[in-house]
């Protein structure tokens, strides 16, 4: 849930420092207006970007809010009845490094409908786990289990979707109206679960069971998933951005009645 906070960095836009350039497109209002716009909304967005890194990487100690980069969980649990195979896994003091190398391949601004097309992937996740416990079983007859040390990596973790912004009730923030055609892709997947059934060459053959079978839920479910993630963002989200005085930023650069 941590990582919901990202999107409150937009109230710090103005203090950025150094600009890295990313790709970003925006659909101005007034083709006359397009010179004098684009400049000072690809320079809001670069920062905004450089803004949301330095605070997974560095939280902020004025508000609360410590790095999420590496991001600490105390437990997750997934059941996964899938038929065949069934599984039931539970972590434990849990460490996901690698959010912050996130990658922005396209953001575009559209001032017409006040939107934003957001498209992102992080390179590589690493979770560690200090202690898992997975139980489960093949056909309903032979067992699965296991306990100790667990590690899975992600790569080319990719998020798209695309929000629709609003102003405050206060008239002083940007909030989230709601979020559309959210999807994310999970094109590579390992896991590494030390000790299941017995150890050596078991392991090897529960581990590629293991990541068949969550790749196989991820996917049959992504529109679920993506459905609630969409959902907690702009319920937890809203709240925080609500604390920065943002709709003066982007105000002068609306579209003329």
């Amino acid at each position: 849930m941590k990582l919901l906070l990202v999107i409150a960095l937009c109230g710090f836009v103005t203090a950025a420092p150094n600009v890295q350039k990313h790709e970003v497109i925006v659909v101005d209002n007034l083709p006359n207006e397009i010179e004098n716009q684009n400049w000072m909304v690809d320079i809001l967005i670069n920062q905004l970007i450089n803004i949301i890194r330095s605070f997974i990487n560095n939280g902020i100690g004025i508000i609360g809010i410590p790095p999420l980069d590496p991001l600490t969980l105390d437990n997750f649990h997934l059941n996964i009845p899938a038929g065949l195979i069934n599984l039931d896994l539970q972590l434990e003091n849990i460490i996901v490094a690698g959010l912050g190398s996130f990658v922005v391949h396209k953001m575009k601004l559209d001032l017409k409908d006040l939107s934003f097309d957001v498209d992102v992937s992080v390179p590589r996740l690493e979770i560690e786990a200090g202690l898992y416990n997975l139980t489960g079983d093949l056909l309903t007859a032979i067992p699965i289990y296991g306990e100790g040390k667990a590690e899975f990596i992600v790569e080319d973790f990719r998020i798209k979707a695309k929000f629709f912004l609003k102003q405050s009730d206060d008239e002083k923030s940007v909030i989230i109206d709601r979020i559309e055609g959210a999807t994310f892709e999970i094109p590579s997947f390992k896991s590494n679960l030390d000790g299941a059934i017995g150890g050596g060459d078991i392991d090897a053959i529960v581990n590629a069971i293991v990541e068949e079978v969550l790749v196989d839920y991820v996917i049959r479910f992504r529109g679920a998933i993506s459905n609630i993630a969409t959902l907690l963002v702009v319920v937890i989200g809203n709240p925080i951005l609500e604390l920065f005085d943002t709709w003066q930023f982007i105000a002068s650069l609306l579209p003329r009645a």
